[in-house]
C-alpha cells in the first residue's frame, strides 16, 4: 500500500503563538474535542471533512487521536477511520514577524477503495485459499463509527490468539472486514461482497436496522451470520445468532437503580428512529410503570441527527427528572454534549442504552457527568480476566488506543465462540457451525463466563456511573439471556 499525501499552506498576520491558538481552539480543517477538554496527546478527535469530486464527494468524520504536541509549533493527529492517516499541522514564524501554517493529511491508498465501495462494492480477493475466511461487518463511517476502531483491534486481537493458538482444525482464520457506512442499504452490499470474497460466516457488529437488511442476504448466499452488538431480539433462523443485551434486561437493571439512586420519578424517553431504539423504550416504559415512576412524552430522531435544541427545549418544558436516551454513537455524542451546553445536568440525569467507553471518551469528562448507563461488559470490571485481556490489548495496540466496551469486546467474544463451535463440530461449514451454536457453547473471557445456545446468550449485566471521567461499574445484576 501507498500513500496519498496532500499539502496546503497559509500565511496568516499573526504569531506562531496566536495561529496556534486559532487552531487549538477551530481546528484545520474543523475538528471537535470531548466537551472539557483540551489540545493534548491522547485526546480522542473528531475531524469533519469533504472528500474531493473523485473520491464521491461526501461529507465523513475522521476518527483519531493526537499524538504529537510541541506549541507552539506542531500538531499531529493519527487516525485510523474511516482509512489510516496522519494529518500534520506545523506553524513556522516568519522574518515580518507573522507566520506561515502548513497542513499536511497524509492517507493509506485505501481510502480509494473505502470510498469506491459508498458506490460500487467490489470482490476482494482473499489471501490465501487454506485458511478459514470469516468476515466482520462493522460501521467504519457515519452516526455508528465512534467504536468501530475498537471494533477492528478487537477482531484483530481474537484473531491473532486463536491463529497463535493453531487456528481452527488446522486453518489459519482470516478476517475480511466489510463497512456499512452506518447505513443498511450498503451494509446488504457489503454481506454479498463478503460471500464473494469466501466468508461463509460473518459477525455483524451494526445497527438492528442494519441487521434487518442483512438477515434476507444470509438466506439467499448461505452465510451464518451472528449478530453481535445489543439488540431487540427475534428475526433470527437457521442462518442467524443474535448475541448481546436485550431491552428487557437492560431495563430491568438500570431504570429501578436509577430511580433509587436520583429519587427521580418522571421520564422523558427519547432516542433514533429505527428498530432497536423503538424496542429498548418500549421496554423501558413498562419497567417505569412497573416501577413506580411516570412514564412521559416519546420523540425520535433520525440517525445522524447534529441539531438537537428543538428536543432539549422539550425535555425542558416536560420538567422531567430523569432522561432515557437510545441514541446511537455520534448522536449520542452531541445530545449529551448539547445537554450540558443547555445547562439540563443540573435539572436532569440521563440513562443511555448505548453509552459504552468510546462513546462516553468522546463526549467528555465534563459534559458525561453523572449520566448512567447498563451492559454485560465494562473496561472497570474487576477481574483477573478482565485485568490480563486489558493488559494484552493495550500492549498490542498502545497505551492510547481506544478503550474497550462491551459494544466492541462482543466481537473478541464472538470469534471465540465461533472458533469453539467449529472445533467441537470438527467442520467449518456454517451450517454444522450454526448447530454446534444451538447446541450450546461456552468461553470465560473479560466478562466473566458466557454460554451461548438455542436459548441466547447468557451473560452477566452490569449497571454503570461516569464520575469523575470514569465509568464505574456497579455490582452484577445476575445473567441475562440473549
Amino acid at each position: 500500500m501507498g500513500e496519498i499525501v496532500i499539502a496546503e499552506q497559509v500565511d496568516l498576520p499573526c504569531s506562531p503563538r496566536d495561529a496556534f491558538h486559532l487552531i487549538s481552539e477551530r481546528g484545520i480543517p474543523p475538528w471537535r474535542l470531548p466537551v472539557g477538554s483540551r489540545i493534548e496527546v491522547g485526546v480522542p478527535i473528531r475531524v469533519s471533512m469533504t472528500l474531493p469530486p473523485s473520491l464521491g464527494g461526501q461529507e465523513t468524520d475522521i476518527l483519531g487521536r493526537i499524538v504529537q504536541l510541541e506549541y507552539p509549533g506542531l500538531l499531529v493527529i493519527a487516525h485510523e477511520l474511516p482509512w489510516q492517516g496522519r494529518i500534520t499541522i506545523r506553524v513556522r514564524s516568519r522574518p515580518d514577524g507573522t507566520c506561515r501554517v502548513r497542513l499536511t493529511s497524509s492517507i493509506d491508498e485505501d481510502v480509494m477503495n473505502w470510498a469506491t465501495r459508498l458506490y460500487m462494492p467490489v470482490i476482494t480477493s482473499a489471501q490465501s485459499t487454506s485458511s478459514w475466511k470469516v468476515g466482520m461487518l462493522a460501521s467504519g463511517s457515519g452516526a455508528a463509527s465512534v467504536f468501530s476502531v475498537a471494533t477492528r483491534n478487537m477482531a484483530t486481537l481474537a484473531v491473532e490468539e486463536l491463529n497463535h493458538s493453531g487456528g481452527v482444525l488446522g486453518r489459519d482464520i482470516e478476517l475480511l472486514h466489510g463497512d456499512d457506512g452506518s447505513h443498511p442499504g450498503l451494509g446488504a452490499a457489503e454481506l454479498v461482497r463478503l460471500k464473494a470474497s469466501g466468508c461463509d460466516v460473518v459477525l455483524a457488529n451494526v445497527t438492528s436496522a442494519t441487521f434487518r437488511k442483512l438477515l434476507p442476504v444470509a438466506r439467499k448466499h448461505r452465510v451464518l451470520l451472528l449478530h453481535t452488538l445489543m439488540n431487540e431480539g427475534g428475526a433470527a433462523g437457521e442462518e442467524s445468532f443474535r448475541l448481546g443485551e436485550r431491552p428487557m434486561a437492560q431495563a430491568s437493571a438500570a431504570i429501578p437503580a436509577v430511580m433509587h439512586a436520583t429519587g427521580g420519578e418522571r421520564f422523558f424517553l427519547a432516542g433514533n428512529d429505527y428498530c432497536w431504539p423503538r424496542s429498548m423504550l418500549r421496554s423501558a416504559r413498562k419497567v417505569i410503570t412497573r416501577a413506580g415512576g411516570v412514564a412521559g412524552d416519546e420523540h425520535y430522531l433520525p440517525l445522524g441527527t447534529i441539531d438537537f435544541s428543538s428536543l432539549i427545549d422539550s425535555i425542558e418544558r416536560s420538567r422531567a427528572e430523569l432522561v432515557v436516551s437510545t441514541f446511537v454513537g455520534a448522536d449520542e455524542v452531541a445530545f449529551e454534549q448539547q445537554m450540558h451546553a443547555a445547562g439540563m445536568a443540573t435539572k436532569t440525569r440521563t440513562v443511555s442504552f448505548t453509552l459504552d467507553e468510546s462513546t462516553h471518551e468522546y463526549i467528555g469528562p465534563i459534559a458525561s457527568a453523572g449520566l448512567w448507563t447498563v451492559f454485560s461488559y465494562f473496561e472497570a470490571l474487576q477481574s483477573a480476566e478482565n485485568a490480563a485481556f486489558l493488559a494484552t490489548y493495550r500492549a498490542r495496540f498502545g497505551a492510547d488506543a481506544p478503550p474497550v466496551s462491551s459494544l466492541t469486546e462482543c466481537v473478541y467474544e464472538a470469534l471465540h465462540l465461533v472458533a469453539r463451535a467449529a472445533t467441537a463440530a470438527g467442520d467449518i461449514d456454517p451450517s454444522a457451525v450454526g448447530r454446534q451454536l444451538r447446541d450450546g457453547v461456552t468461553f470465560t473471557g473479560p466478562r466473566g463466563h458466557v454460554e451461548v445456545s438455542s436459548r441466547g446468550l447468557r451473560q452477566p449485566i452490569y449497571v454503570a456511573h461516569s464520575v469523575d471521567g470514569k465509568l464505574e461499574a456497579i455490582d452484577p445484576f445476575g445473567s441475562c439471556a440473549g
